[in-house]
């Protein structure tokens, strides 16, 4: 391997990150207060900065780019533009609740209006979601390093890995906020880069080109000549040969429907987006966040679709070579490091491969963080409350001490799982999809319906996942392997709605027949203040060992 300007970026950027994590590991982890949720001392800007930072990872940059390439706008209506819908849903109607809860992860959540059983499940649900999420950022990692340096993808999923599971154990949440918000910088920055010097290429027609304002403005109108037809709709198409075959038939809307279900809502369910916001210092801070968060990643999110619509154009004009079309023939999520390596100098390619590396690495201490985090809020109820008992000073200890357990255990895992991903886009969207599977009407009841109680609640969980591994199953003996992630758009409309349907169904019909055996619990916070439902308040004596 050649030692270029590239490799020098990479290894400071990564010396970085480790000095980030060394500075906060003696301001905010001491107490689990600070290394779960930072102390709830996070303004809106920062606040904003970690979810766009913790969205835009590898499944967005490389996945959103190929997703367009293949198949337009509508292709990538999962992400980034449903999982915009989540933020503003949570900004509206959840923030309120999350922050008088003053609970350190969603888990304590589930186990106060869910009891043991219900967050341990719930938990369970969660974690390899963002398991996958991750081992997705970790696939990104090594076709970009490999393509861009000539590391092997084993040796940059392990370095890469490895990095993000030290800074993450020394800083804790405090850690993933500052070091999300540099690498948000260093993100916009990148596209700032790359998009330009694609224009200017289109321009000319060759790689001598000259970024420039008149290169830019022919550029942009060449560009704008060849856009295919129905590119930029949201909508399903009319022409039934669309390349991403969402037409206006049933199967095309409910395909189109999933799209926007599966990510949207099943992201409401999601551990690391909920944390960041238990982080704010009061609910106008959450508020502004989490909007501040949608506008970016909506703005900067068009950013991999242009560079899709800029392949198509290349494609066209036949200023592609004929082996760098095969390559995206047959893999297209390699468009944003084949066209970077192809058009930018060392300068602007070390750059971008520092935004790359920003956007996978962001995501990826997020989603390990969370992972355990949640498991140890549920393990040790009440760590991060305001009470200063002898048992919530032992839970304080005992939650620093299995987090950072937990941060390198599950690192590890996830470095090992992403030897077995392939698909970054479609892996990420279907492990969301899960979410809204199982858990979107324990979250969304749990915090809303004041019948559902602890038997309707895993009732839920348990439908909703067994309906999703059945249809696993079923895929797997007709493909002959292992199938996780359908590749056929009736499936994908199977896996979005028949266990979201089933599981709604068994949360409340489970929790309408056993109102008397088990009574519903109030909502409270991590302290036992009752918050909604006051007239429940006898019921949690008969509970109090599960909670």
């Amino acid at each position: 391997m050649e030692i270029g300007i590239e490799v020098i970026v990479i290894a400071l950027y990564l010396i970085l990150m480790l000095v980030v994590g060394f500075l906060t590991q003696k301001i905010g982890s001491s107490s689990s207060k600070g290394y779960l949720v930072a102390n709830r001392n996070v303004g809106a800007l920062l606040i904003g900065g970690t979810i766009f930072a913790t969205f835009w990872g590898g499944g967005t940059v490389m996945g959103g780019a190929g997703a367009a390439y293949t198949s337009y706008n509508i292709g990538t209506v999962a992400d980034p533009w449903a999982s915009g819908i989540t933020l503003i849903i949570m900004a509206i109607f959840m923030v309120p609740l999350l922050l008088k809860m003053k609970i350190g992860t969603l888990g304590e959540m589930y186990r106060i209006r869910f009891g043991k059983r219900g967050a341990y499940v719930a938990s369970i649900l969660s974690v390899p979601t963002l398991i996958a999420w991750t081992a997705v950022q970790m696939v990104a990692i090594g076709k970009m390093l490999s393509l861009f340096i000539g590391m092997s993808p084993a040796v940059s999923m392990i370095l890469a890995g490895g990095i993000v599971i030290i800074y993450t154990y020394m800083g804790g949440m405090l850690a993933v906020i500052w070091t999300d918000n540099i690498q948000a910088a260093i993100i916009i920055l990148g596209l700032m880069v790359l998009i330009p010097s694609a224009i200017c290429y289109i321009a000319v027609g060759n790689t001598d080109f000259v970024v420039n304002l008149d290169n830019l403005v022919s550029g942009f109108s060449i560009v704008k000549d060849n856009t295919p037809n129905d590119f930029w709709t949201l909508f399903p198409s009319s022409d039934p040969d669309h390349p991403s075959g969402i037409t206006r038939n049933l199967k095309g809307y409910l395909v189109w429907m999933a799209a926007w279900c599966g990510m949207g809502l099943g992201s409401l369910a999601s551990l690391d987006i909920t944390q960041r916001v238990l982080c704010a210092r009061d609910e106008n801070a959450a508020r502004g966040g989490l909007l501040t968060g949608t506008a970016l990643y909506w703005v900067a999110g068009l950013g991999p679709i242009f560079i899709g619509l800029l392949g198509i154009v290349m494609t066209q004009l036949g200023i592609l070579s004929g082996v760098e079309i095969g390559i995206l023939s047959n893999d297209a999520e390699v468009l944003v490091p084949l066209l970077a390596q192809k058009l930018l100098h060392p300068i602007p390619m070390a750059i971008f491969v520092g935004s790359l590396m920003a956007a996978i690495m962001s995501t990826s201490s997020s989603t390990i963080f969370a992972s355990a985090a949640v498991i140890s809020t549920v393990l040790f109820p009440g760590s991060v409350g305001n009470k200063d008992s002898s048992e919530s000073i032992l839970n304080d200890k005992k939650a620093i001490r299995m987090t950072k357990f937990l941060v390198v255990v599950i690192g590890v895992f996830c470095i090992g799982i992403s030897f077995l991903a392939v698909n970054l886009y479609d892996l990420m969207i279907f492990g969301f999809t899960l979410l809204f599977a199982c858990l979107f009407w324990v979250v969304v009841c749990g915090l809303f319906w004041k019948k559902a109680n602890i038997p309707g609640g895993v009732a839920s969980m348990l439908v909703g996942i067994s309906f999703s591994i059945l249809g696993c199953i079923y895929l797997s003996i007709q493909s002959g392997t292992l199938m996780i992630v359908p590749e056929d758009s009736t499936w994908e409309i199977y896996f979005t709605f028949v266990p979201w349907i089933f599981s709604g169904i068994a949360m409340f019909a489970v929790s309408l027949l056993t109102q008397k055996s088990h009574p519903p619990l109030p909502l409270t916070d991590s302290d036992g203040k009752i918050l909604k439902w006051p007239e429940l308040e006898g019921n949690l004596e008969k509970e109090r060992s599960e909670l």
